[in-house]
């Protein structure tokens, strides 16, 4: 999807009863209105969006040096992982800017995504990529569906499921159980670090060996409420009638929390609240069988 300034003034102009199916539109490129963002203000936000997507085009933007000076993503790799992204969440985001850099994820990381401004992400893979499709573990068109994932929940507020959706797209079992444990580095630090320090002081003999167990065991029990809370609103999702993961990469933590806490009925009534509510439940609803 390639936006003009035409589709964010059609959305911005358009009556209530037509603006659910423009949504829909952006949401299948991955442009994705915000929790309480009107759709006023989701269009100025594409607006603004789309100035920095046409400055990039024409080489005079801000943050040109950073795509400039390496390598683009060939088409045939952004087609896999948007292929990916379109199975597991129903969108293609072909406007997200993308490039090789090792010099921009580092040595460790695979790939990473930078922010500018809360608006126009820039998706880095790392240069080896360019070569070939696997490093170290890692596989290319995974790692860029990830990226991917991230990029589209840009306007999103800081989540406690900010790994969780990213990694539903590989083929490791482990990642997509275990990924969301490394969304910030306090908590494998807690879980790991709490294990190993029990472990150094039972060795030593110290009375209290076990006292450092507490930081695992209340991250464990964190972590498995976020688990619990998430299952049960895709249940949720399910019971009303709706593809579960798709809806819930497109809440926030705290709508989240609601669907896990309502009926499958009154999430079925969240039609009548706003057009992106509308959206959601017209665009993701699980065909009836015959």
């Amino acid at each position: 999807m390639t936006m003009t300034p035409g589709d964010w003034k059609q959305l911005r102009d358009a009556p209530a009863e037509k603006q659910s199916a423009l949504l829909a539109e952006f949401d299948s490129a991955g442009l994705f209105p915000a929790p309480e963002e009107e759709t006023g203000a989701f269009s100025d936000r594409l607006h603004r969006l789309n100035i920095e997507l046409e400055s990039l085009s024409r080489g005079d933007s801000d943050v040109q040096d950073l795509l400039s000076s390496s390598p683009e993503i060939p088409a045939s790799l952004r087609a896999a992982a948007e292929e990916l992204t379109w199975k597991i969440y129903r969108f293609r985001a072909d406007w997200v800017p993308g490039a090789f850099s090792s010099r921009e994820t580092g040595f460790f990381s695979a790939g990473v995504l930078l922010e500018v401004d809360h608006l126009l992400p820039l998706i880095f893979l790392h240069g080896a990529f360019v070569r070939r499709n696997r490093r170290g573990g890692y596989d290319a068109v995974e790692t860029l569906a990830h990226e991917m994932v991230h990029a589209v929940r840009i306007a999103f507020p800081a989540s406690a499921y900010e790994e969780l959706f990213p990694c539903q797209v590989h083929a490791s079992r482990f990642r997509r159980m275990a990924g969301n444990l490394f969304r910030h580095w306090s908590v494998p630090l807690f879980f790991f670090g709490g294990i190993a320090a029990s472990a150094v002081l039972a060795a030593m003999s110290c009375n209290g060996w076990f006292l450092p167990l507490a930081l695992p065991l209340l991250t464990a029990v964190r972590e498995g409420e976020l688990r619990r809370r998430f299952q049960k609103a895709s249940s949720n999702l399910r019971l009303a009638g709706v593809e579960a993961l798709p809806v819930l990469l497109r809440l926030s933590d705290r709508e989240i929390r609601e669907i896990a806490a309502l009926s499958p009925g009154t999430i079925a009534e969240k039609g009548n609240s706003s057009p992106r509510w509308r959206m959601l439940l017209d665009r993701f609803r699980i065909p009836e069988a015959e």
